[in-house]
């Protein structure tokens, strides 16, 4: 059955009302996808999308505006999942994350028109997958220098009563305007000319910038993260248009959304299990584990092994 054209009620809400609909096989496997982005959503405090966007480009094709469309309405449902347990053990820096906020939303919209510009898919598709590598490489590099300052700070076997006594301070976390400019403008960037909800960047930004802990990194981004993809959404639905597939054909809004409801169930309860399992399961194991799967989807992305 040929889809009948779109009726223009208004510029944002073009909707077709009968488009084709995922089959079965498809929706199974985005269903799977969004789980799989809901869960290490939650367990990063990101939004998923660095994980759908290259699952849905295996499983279905290039076409990455469609994705990144779609990838973040799953990042809303990724934050909703996450943030109430995240409130429940009072772990968010609140003062921060008011101040990050709104910079990240004006930096979010230059990341969507920078996006839209882009006509080259591969293009995209390759800036992506530089960006998994980095991601990757950064985790490995705060893992080994994680464990070079546990060697270093290791007991001494002298005895307890042969050693100075004196505590050294822990550093207080920096929370000021400069830190939330650095982690909004980039965190907001990054959301809008990739797709995803920008925690993948906020949190080893906070980890560096703020000195927060890691429970309250994640934490943070989570809350974070919900406005900035909200903003991220809306914009780039509204450009949808404005952009083509692969082949060439007009990107519609229902397209996006029949691709965002397959992900939105396994995106909102993955996110919940993701987040009550943020202190329970071995952190170092976690963050190779996702190093590990963020360079095989990049050599996925860059057409290695395909």
């Amino acid at each position: 059955m040929v889809a009948r054209a779109p009726r223009q009620f208004c510029p944002f809400f073009s909707i077709v009302t009968r488009e084709p609909l995922l089959d079965p096989t498809t929706l199974i496997l985005t269903l799977v996808i969004g789980t799989i982005g809901g869960v290490f959503g939650g367990l990063f405090g990101i939004g998923g999308g660095i994980v759908i966007i290259p699952l849905l480009t295996l499983v279905q094709g290039s076409d990455p505006h469609l994705y990144q469309a779609a990838s973040l309405v799953a990042a809303i449902l990724v934050s909703l999942g996450s943030i109430p347990r995240h409130i429940r053990a009072r772990a968010i820096e609140w003062g921060f994350a008011w101040r990050t906020i709104p910079i990240s939303i004006i930096a979010v919209a230059g990341g969507v028109w920078i996006s839209n510009s882009i006509t080259d898919p591969v293009l995209l598709e390759r800036i992506f997958a530089a960006f998994l590598l980095y991601v990757a490489g950064a985790e490995v590099w705060r893992q080994v220098a994680t464990r070079s300052t546990a060697h270093s700070t290791a007991p001494s076997t002298v005895p307890s009563t042969a050693r100075p006594t004196a505590l050294v301070p822990e550093p207080m976390p920096r929370t000021g305007w400069g830190p939330a400019t650095i982690v909004g403008t980039l965190m907001g960037a990054l959301a809008g000319l990739l797709g995803i909800g920008g925690g993948v960047i906020a949190v080893p930004l906070m980890r560096t910038v703020n000195g927060f802990s890691l429970r309250t990194t994640i934490a943070t981004s989570a809350f974070m993260i919900l406005p900035t993809v909200i903003v991220g959404m809306l914009l780039k639905f509204s450009t949808l248009s404005h952009v083509r597939s692969p082949a060439g054909d007009p990107l519609t809004i229902t397209a996006a959304l029949w691709i965002a409801s397959g992900l939105a169930p396994g995106a909102f309860f993955g996110a919940m299990v993701g987040a009550s399992f943020v202190h329970k399961l071995p952190a170092r194991q976690l963050a190779v584990t996702f190093a590990l799967l963020c360079v095989a989807l990049s050599l996925r992305m860059l057409g290695i092994g395909r």
